[in-house]
């Protein structure tokens, strides 16, 4: 699957040097939530003094929001064709319920990730929507969550059978 890339992360890529680099925005959702959480993967600007927060401030999500500066790092989905999309975040813990919550394996946790260049945060390169936490391991102040889309195998209705009431285009 190709995907279209701004001039502008053309330009980081083959740059040496560049302040301008790729951002991740994540927006993790779970019903035992009060509020979703947002978080960033830079440092961009100044989003409170009180407490002092830093993040990215974003209209991905249709109005600007703002996504706190978290430490991490992200192994984003591939495009292979033959594997469900799927990939892993490991996470500063922010809060022990958060952390709680995200490991929690009978309602997994909804992860929608965007990258964006820390330049243009609202110009979105590319996006990964309604992945699922399939996983959790948690060791000191971090924790490694993984991510996929559902398989479509694991949906709940059985598959059609292809007999000729089903489908009589297929027997003579």
């Amino acid at each position: 699957m190709t995907h279209s890339i701004s001039p502008a992360a053309r330009r980081a890529q083959d740059d040496i040097a560049s302040d301008d680099y790729e951002v991740a925005l994540l927006w993790i959702r779970h019903p035992d939530f009060l509020e979703d959480v947002f978080v960033s993967s830079d440092p961009t600007e100044v989003l409170s003094y009180e407490p002092y927060i830093m993040g990215t401030k974003s209209t991905w999500l249709g109005e600007e929001q703002s996504f706190a500066f978290v430490s991490m790092g992200v192994d984003l989905p591939d495009d292979a064709t033959d594997a469900p999309m799927q990939g892993s975040l490991v996470l500063d813990i922010l809060d022990s319920d958060i952390a709680n919550i995200l490991t929690s394996t009978i309602e997994p946790a909804t992860v929608d990730i965007a990258l964006v260049m820390r330049s243009s945060p609202d110009f979105i390169e590319r996006q990964f929507l309604g992945l699922l936490m399939s996983g959790a391991e948690g060791d000191g102040g971090s924790i490694s969550l993984s991510f996929s889309r559902r398989h479509v195998l694991e949906e709940p209705c059985p598959a059609d059978r292809t007999t000729k009431e089903r489908f009589p285009g297929l027997h003579p």
